[in-house]
């Protein structure tokens, strides 16, 4: 085995994945259910894992097992109905599968407070950003496609105000966001195919742009370091200094502009981390919240660059995490990654370090369709609510929600449920 062979490199999750779906066609069970527990130790958030390890277990008559890692989706509100699992069917008809089984099909169920706050014709899956210019009283959208900046009023009439160009030379616009105090208007902006007019030769230039608000006249154009590497700056944040703060979608690595510098400095990166997708910052520049879609979120503070994962009760899941917001001591999350896609409000604790309390906003609503980038206006989040739809749909839906929606989740009676079950088994 690996602990008795030091010399043995561990699997990493590229091979146990390939060897688990190997497993499932081979329907070798003791293999399916030994890969996905290694899975589930690198990727502890991830519901395709936990759904495998049912599968095995069921079908090696291991059947504590089996309720239990059932148990333990439900405990982190997943949902999943395990009578469309074929392998589940040994473990049907019993009042402890019955009982959590319809929990999970339940935890599906639309519920929260969310409504549409405008539409904008287009691809849904071509916009990438939505920002608040309180000077112009307009939402600030961007594109991918043609590298646009759409303002849209609250009753959703919008205009374009900049469009990539020859003259302007940028390229996909992935992140905005707006500096009202000093008239500055802040985009990443990217070459990758996603771009309609990109030249090859330009392929993984990035760079951070600095506009006027007022009058969209370009200030600086601040390029990503040349390192080699596939690169695509995505969204970005501001600390009250006047720091900025991106994330590299193609490679994981967090961006710097300080506020008294000209260049972007590469911040932190680690080839632990697997998919970077959104950035928060404390207005103190206290703590950096990054989302990484399969680990879940990354603490950095920015005096010492230490890092570590936000932490939490274990029945926390923080997998599929596609849009962060930090606004008074609390850090919303949308994790359309998993089932059911939903947005959590994380009460932060005063060291940063852990989460104290999780409300869920919205869970699943009507309108849902992989959502992703949001902003916060007058008490509201505002989020792209199908900003990932592969549905075809040519109509992008922006939803609000109060920040103060929702309640703290209690503890379900399944603590006792699960205590009376193992003194059954016993």
């Amino acid at each position: 085995t690996a602990e008795k062979n030091p010399s043995r490199p561990p699997e990493d999750v590229n091979t146990l994945l390939a060897k688990s779906e190997q497993a499932y066609a081979d329907k070798n069970w003791v293999l399916l259910y030994a890969n996905n527990m290694k899975l589930l130790k690198l990727r502890p958030y991830s519901p395709e894992a936990m759904l495998n390890i049912v599968r095995a277990a069921a079908q090696l008559g291991r059947r504590s097992t089996a309720l239990h890692y059932m148990l333990k989706m439900q405990q982190q509100g997943l949902s999943y109905d395990f009578n469309t699992v074929e392998e589940t069917v040994p473990l049907r008809g019993t009042e402890a599968y019955d009982h959590i089984n319809g929990l999970l099909v339940e935890a599906g169920q639309p519920s929260g407070d969310g409504s549409r706050a405008f539409t904008l014709a287009g691809d849904p899956t071509d916009f990438s950003d939505i920002a608040w210019a309180e000077s112009r009283g307009k939402f600030l959208l961007a594109t991918r496609k043609e590298g646009r900046v759409i303002a849209v009023a609250p009753d959703g009439t919008a205009d374009e105000l900049l469009r990539a160009n020859e003259f302007n030379g940028f390229w996909s616009i992935n992140g905005i966001t707006v500096d009202a105090g000093n008239n500055r208007l802040w985009m990443t902006t990217s070459a990758t195919p996603a771009f309609d007019g990109l030249s090859p030769t330009d392929l993984n230039r990035g760079a951070l742009l600095e506009y006027e608000l007022d009058s969209l006249r370009p200030v600086a154009w601040h390029n990503v370091p040349v390192d080699g590497l596939v690169h695509e700056l995505g969204h970005l944040a501001m600390a009250e200094n006047g720091d900025i703060y991106m994330v590299d979608w193609a490679t994981p690595i967090i961006y710097r502009k300080k506020a008294a510098s000209k260049k972007l400095e590469a911040f932190a990166g680690s080839t632990k981390l697997v998919q970077l997708t959104d950035i928060a910052v404390a207005p103190d520049s206290s703590r950096l919240f990054v989302a990484d879609a399969e680990l879940g979120v990354l603490l950095i503070d920015p005096k010492t660059r230490r890092s570590a994962m936000l932490a939490g009760d274990e029945n926390l899941n923080l997998g599929g995490v596609y849009g962060l917001e930090f606004v008074g001591g609390n850090l919303l999350v949308m994790q359309s990654g998993i089932s059911p896609q939903r947005l959590l409000r994380l009460e932060i604790d005063a060291g940063g370090t852990s989460v104290t309390n999780v409300s869920p906003m919205a869970i699943n609503l009507p309108g849902f369709d992989v959502p992703g980038a949001s902003v916060i206006r007058d008490e509201k989040v505002f989020y792209l609510a199908n900003q990932g739809s592969m549905s075809g749909a040519g109509t992008l839906e922006v939803m609000e929600t109060p920040l103060d929606a929702g309640s703290n989740i209690k503890p379900p009676d399944m603590r006792q449920f699960e205590k009376a079950l193992r003194a059954r088994q016993n």
